[in-house]
């Protein structure tokens, strides 16, 4: 309900503000015009240009507000929290307004518009203050909903701990919601006095405590996975009552980072995840990923030719060289990269095995005699790795995501570790902009996750604008 609530107020509030941002413009033009009657005329005339009719200014309105809907969405305006009344929100609210006028006063530069800066000065001011005051008046009426019990919408905690205390404080942090805790149930049995919580009886006493109260949801909150075998018969109480029944599930020892409800065929599922878990934006990652790889492939396919026809010529053996790698959730795949180490390089590893320079389970050298002289100008610019641009049009790996690990490195792997194959692999990822062999192997497995927690095509974006110069000054290569 509380994600719902907040989504629908945001959606609300976004046709309120405009809604009301429509109307600052006719105010603004009446405004306009009302001031060559009111002010003298001397600076009346101070006002030119003289206005055009309302109809004529309707398309740069419809500009300006599209591109306030824009920056005030990006600003975080419209973004989903459980408060109404945010301070950040008006200041928001004031940029937002500001950039509308900047955007106005662009348009009216670079296209020699014929517009009155006055009526671009005053469709802001009324903008801003007619959203001001439209969040004014929700925060006095959220304040008024929150002193109101009338207005209240009465949960009863089942559950008397800690836990317990903690979500009925975070409950009543949003009272502006009109949420209000009752009180307290005992889900043991055997009632018990605790000072810091008002119980009202045990589970025995619910069919009673709903009869004297006016009871509108429970919260079931366990100490631990156990207490959850107490839950049927508060269910069933509830159920028969047509009381909504919610139950925290964070009693599980594992630390996620998100947890949702799923359906399969009517059956519920309460689904743990640490993985990213917004579908349109991963289609959108993939439909890039497509896109770009396509157009790559194409554009640098002579360099490409050359650059293979030079591996050729230079050493012995293929000019594309393949290798198994492990992928999403550790699917073998064949990736694909320039030659840039002699034949059979991988027979004498071990010869220098006792040279590698990373730690952990990946070999990395300096001056690795394997490499060809040419490959050395390959890796440095990262040439070797375009062939991998195939690997991303076939879907196995990404543009951006952790490097692919070689199977045996995966062996090696502790359990924390391993959640970094829990996203495709990618051609360049935190590692690879941060210091690539620069970074000690414990420092670059949490890069890796650090991407995966955070992950947004915004975060994506940013990985591939900065991969650029780190290509070009070769930082970090071997």
């Amino acid at each position: 309900m509380f994600r719902e609530h907040a989504r629908l107020f945001a959606i609300l509030q976004f046709g309120a503000d405009l809604a009301l941002s429509c109307l600052a413009f006719p105010l603004a033009y009446w405004t306009r015009l009302r001031l060559d009657r009111v002010l003298p005329a001397s600076l009346a005339q101070m006002l030119n240009p003289e206005l055009y009719p309302i109809a004529n200014y309707f398309w740069l309105a419809a500009a300006a507000l599209a591109w306030w809907a824009v920056s005030a969405s990006a600003l975080g305006l419209y973004r989903i929290g459980w408060r109404r009344c945010d301070w950040t929100k008006l200041r928001i609210v004031l940029e937002s307004s500001v950039l509308m006028g900047l955007f106005l006063g662009f348009l009216s530069f670079a296209f020699k518009l014929v517009m009155s800066r006055p009526l671009i000065a005053l469709f802001v001011l009324y903008q801003a203050a007619l959203l001001c005051m439209a969040r004014g008046i929700v925060c006095l009426r959220g304040a008024r909903r929150a002193g109101s019990p009338a207005g209240s919408r009465n949960i009863v905690i089942v559950g008397t701990g800690a836990k317990a205390r903690e979500m009925a404080g975070l409950i009543e942090r949003y009272a502006e919601w009109g949420l209000r805790v009752l009180g307290f149930v005992e889900p043991n049995g055997a009632r018990r006095d605790d000072a810091c919580v008002e119980v009202m009886g045990t589970t025995a006493d619910l069919p009673e405590i709903i009869e004297r109260n006016v009871v509108d949801e429970m919260i079931f909150v366990g100490n631990s996975p156990s207490d959850l075998g107490r839950i049927e018969e508060i269910l069933r109480i509830c159920r028969e009552q047509g009381i909504r029944t919610r139950v925290v599930v964070d009693v599980f020892p594992a630390k996620v980072s998100k947890v949702s409800m799923e359906f399969l065929e009517g059956v519920p599922l309460v689904t743990f995840s640490t993985t990213p878990d917004h579908p349109l934006q991963l289609l959108l990652k993939r439909v890039f990923d497509i896109a770009a790889s396509s157009l790559l492939l194409v554009l640098l396919s002579p360099l490409m030719v050359v650059v293979g026809l030079l591996v050729k010529l230079t050493s012995r053996g293929p000019a594309i060289y393949r290798q198994v790698r492990c992928g999403l959730y550790g699917r073998k795949f064949t990736l694909y990269k320039f030659r840039s180490m002699q034949e059979g390089a991988e027979d004498v590893l071990w010869e220098i095995k006792h040279l590698n320079e990373m730690d952990g389970p990946v070999f990395k050298m300096r001056n690795d005699p394997r490499v060809t002289p040419l490959g050395r100008l390959l890796r440095k610019s990262s040439i070797d790795e375009l062939p991998q641009l195939w690997n991303v049009l076939k879907g196995e790996m990404s543009l951006v995501g952790p490097r692919a690990p070689l199977p045996e490195e995966v062996k090696e792997y502790t359990p924390w570790q391993r959640r970094r194959l829990s996203v495709k692999p990618g051609i360049t990822c935190l590692w690879q902009v941060a210091g690539r062999n620069e970074i000690d192997f414990h420092e670059w497995m949490k890069l890796d996750l650090q991407y995966i927690d955070n992950w947004s095509l915004l975060l994506d974006l940013k990985i591939l604008l900065r991969t650029f110069p780190v290509v070009l000054l070769g930082k970090g290569a071997r």
